[in-house]
């Protein structure tokens, strides 16, 4: 059998890390059985799409490297891959089932009810116990219909409810919906407007999708869904519910517990394997205990079954994603890293001002990249890496390290050897340092303190030696200079 996939987001809003990892999985899934990964674009919500979010969606999936080997801009045999061309499809396909007397005219909704997400029907219809429309006679129908001008009303599935319903799912097992718990759902809005269940079933057979894998809150649309593909005479494909992201106290991941979306923690400075190997596991295991796993060792390890995929919700932790990325940060290709760190500088509300030279910037990612858990972290904690000269010392670090009148003595004997050193390099600088300590019968570090705080204006930093080779002799020596000039306002 062709393995065939999809991943079909609606451009309401952006990428969210859980319709990432649903897409990570689907495109794990093709590649590890050599199958085809699908992009479709539901944009059949008018009122809530925006160019924007199409947009952001995109890049999200590039910079994760989930690439499509059908859809949008891509092309393949089964297109058009945007709901908005393909919906004469499914007039056409609702039109027929109407005729069968599958359907019926469904007039509880009126025409620009927002059918909410993609999952749900809106409110006022979503209890076919209320609906009465099924037992309309054909002259009630007709003058209902007058009353909407003649456009064609709701349709909604009719549904034994005599009958159980079962799924079978690749993750869930066997599950059994009893009579009476699948009530009669809305396939169209007014004027023949699909809603989810009925486009995805009539766009999977289309396309000849193999296997659905989504989250499981899709899995009460199964037996909704497997009703139409025996009304169409279809095979429903294989289905796959994975589990929920939660936060870290079991409830269900919102914006309320900060970034959620793709673009977030790019913002954040994650890097994009590391985010994916994360993600990857959530919910997910690969049958030993390998967490740092690259693209393509997922790829080999990768499948859907109860032992690897479990049943109850992956909690997201966030101090797990930020070691794992600390991980990556290590080992990544420095060019990344610039480019990341380059990011979260353009962000900065002083931006304009800001050291973000090329060079410059990869010096400094090299120093940090042993310490730092996220890009964020590295530029945000280390301005005084990207600041142009002047610094603005903290406090307490004056009071602890450099505050008294002997560090000022010392910090005026530093600045005079540093002005002599040639080649200004960390070495070079340490010689210098320690040899300044040695014939002053000091320990190096009565001189390195307030060198650091002068220089940094925090009491820890990296090495300084590095640190000074990093900011260059002239960023270097105004601030010693300043911090002597300072010295009545900074003495403790």
């Amino acid at each position: 059998m062709s393995i065939r996939v999809r991943f079909a987001p609606s451009p309401t809003g952006f990428l969210h890390v859980g319709g990432a990892r649903t897409a990570l999985f689907n495109w794990l899934f093709a590649r590890h059985h050599g199958g085809t990964m699908v992009l479709r674009v539901e944009d059949t919500d008018m009122a809530r799409e925006r160019p924007e979010y199409r947009e952001a969606i995109t890049k999200a999936f590039e910079w994760l490297g989930i690439d499509f080997d059908e859809g949008p801009g891509k092309g393949g045999p089964f297109g058009p891959y945007t709901q908005r061309e393909r919906l004469p499809l499914y007039r056409a396909k609702a039109q027929e089932l109407l005729e069968r007397g599958l359907v019926y005219p469904c007039f509880c909704a009126a025409k620009d009810e927002d059918p909410g997400t993609q999952d749900e029907e809106p409110e006022q219809i979503s209890n076919a116990a209320r609906c009465q429309c099924r037992f309309l006679s054909a002259p009630e129908r007709e003058e209902k219909t007058r009353a909407l001008g003649g456009e064609m009303p709701a349709l909604r599935f009719a549904v034994d409810q005599s009958r159980s319903y079962a799924v079978d799912d690749m993750v869930r097992g066997h599950v059994v919906y009893p009579p009476g718990q699948v009530e009669d759902f809305i396939i169209t809005k007014q004027g023949l407007q699909p809603l989810y269940n009925f486009a995805a079933v009539i766009d999977d057979h289309a396309m000849e999708i193999s296997h659905v894998i989504r989250g499981e809150e899709h899995l009460a649309n199964t037996p909704k869904q497997n009703l139409l593909y025996e009304a169409c005479g279809w095979t429903p494909p294989a289905y796959a519910h994975i589990p929920i992201i939660l936060n870290m106290q079991g409830k269900k991941l919102s914006k309320r517990d900060g970034a959620t979306a793709v673009a977030d923690f790019q913002r954040l400075g994650y890097l994009p394997e590391a985010l994916l190997n994360f993600i990857a596991l959530l919910g997910w295991s690969p049958g030993d205990d390998r967490e740092i796993m690259t693209r393509a060792e997922l790829v080999a390890a990768f499948d859907i079954n109860p032992k690897r995929v479990q049943k109850s919700g992956a909690k997201f932790d966030t101090e797990k994603l930020a070691w794992m990325n600390g991980e990556y940060i290590k080992t990544a290709e420095l060019d990344e890293l610039v480019d990341g760190a380059t990011l979260i500088l353009s962000l900065q509300p002083d931006a304009a001002t800001l050291r973000t030279g090329r060079a410059h910037v990869a010096a400094v990612c090299e120093l940090l990249r042993e310490r730092a858990k996220t890009l964020a972290e590295l530029v945000e904690a280390n301005r005084y890496f990207f600041e142009p000269g002047s610094i603005v010392p903290d406090p307490e670090a004056v009071k602890k390290r450099a505050g008294t009148p002997e560090a000022f003595e010392r910090l005026s004997l530093v600045r005079e050897r540093l002005r002599g050193v040639q080649s200004w390099d960390a070495a070079a600088l340490e010689a210098a340092v320690r040899g300044l300590a040695e014939q002053h019968g000091r320990k190096a570090a009565d001189f390195i303190h307030p060198l650091r705080v002068a220089v940094t204006g925090h009491a820890v930093s990296p090495g300084i030696f590095q640190t000074l080779e990093v900011l260059g002799r002239d960023v270097s020596l105004l601030r010693v200079a300043e911090f002597l000039d300072r010295r009545e306002a900074l003495r403790a």
